[in-house]
């Protein structure tokens, strides 16, 4: 059976901006040789306590990947 994620990431990490540096080598998908995630593409992150969430990913250098999480789609803009 596969993790419910792709990338696990710490909840206290993430920016005012979304986004959160993920490991590869520390996730569920660590001996997945064909997981290469590229930038533009969503991936789902979590944390083993929360729900796993949706996020697109904005960076790679090898091992490290970041990530901008998604916000959900019932948000509202607040003037």
């Amino acid at each position: 059976m596969s993790a419910p994620y792709d990338l696990r990431y710490e909840p206290t990490d993430v920016g005012a901006d979304m986004v959160v540096e993920c490991w590869i080598s520390h996730g569920p998908r660590r001996d997945d040789q064909s997981f290469a995630p590229v930038v533009g593409e969503f991936l789902m992150i979590g944390d083993d306590e929360l729900a796993a969430r949706p996020a697109r990913v904005i960076g790679r250098d090898g091992n490290r990947v970041w990530v901008q999480l998604a916000l959900p789609q019932d948000a509202s803009a607040v003037a």
